[in-house]
């Protein structure tokens, strides 16, 4: 089983709502496997959709048929910066019935501050060029991409605890215990434990037969 550790470091600040609290939206300190995967090419979207219907599992399909998959991106280091903007102002647009909404008229964003950093596993044969660049988030911030390892591993069974980030969607077997990280649009889990198959990469033990979709029914 072919395993590569990367790295993944922000030369923007990273922002997308995990949370919204009033004027507050909050950027959990975590990158969603769905949303690495497509950011490191491995799906191509065209830049238009003409609706916002979400199509994340006819999309990652083929990802399963290549054999390959992305783990959620831990943080090894990271810090937040808080940004305010305004919302648009749309009084110049003409109503049948006076407007009495009480919007706020700006918002606050955490996001994630540059030189943040985290660490994430590929699953699988690597495409003969994974990006060194890749952009993120609502902002479409820039960041670095490092292959930090590549190991062929050898399955073991029994039972283990995966300390990295893992999205439940996409495991074969259930865990009997975890962290629950809530946040759209799957929430994910942190140091699970499980009685299977796994392998070791380094510290690090993660579950075998991980796929897109893999426990949806």
């Amino acid at each position: 089983m072919h395993v590569a550790k990367c790295y993944l470091t922000l030369h923007d600040s990273l922002y997308y709502a995990t949370r919204e609290m009033g004027r507050l939206y909050e950027t959990e300190k975590v990158i969603h496997n769905w949303a690495l995967t497509y950011a490191l090419g491995f799906i191509q979207k065209p830049y238009y959709c003409p609706d916002s219907v979400p199509t994340y599992q006819d999309d990652l399909q083929p990802i399963n048929e290549a054999g390959v998959y992305v783990t959620p991106a831990k943080p090894i280091h990271c810090d937040y910066v808080i940004n305010t903007f305004k919302f648009a102002d749309n009084r110049h647009r003409a109503f049948s019935t006076p407007n009495r909404t009480n919007k706020p008229s700006y918002g606050k964003a955490k996001e994630l501050a540059p030189e943040s950093k985290f660490e994430f596993f590929i699953i699988g044969k690597l495409p003969k060029e994974l990006p060194k660049w890749i952009r993120l988030g609502l902002w479409m911030s820039k960041a670095r991409i490092e292959i930090k390892k590549e190991l062929s591993l050898t399955p073991k069974r029994g039972k283990f605890t995966c300390s990295h980030l893992l999205n439940p969607i996409d495991l074969p077997i259930s865990p009997e215990l975890y962290d629950l990280i809530s946040m759209p649009p799957v929430s994910l889990l942190q140091n699970a434990r499980f009685n299977g198959e796994y392998v070791e990469f380094g510290d690090v033990c993660l579950p075998t037969s991980m796929a897109y979709f893999a426990g949806a029914t």
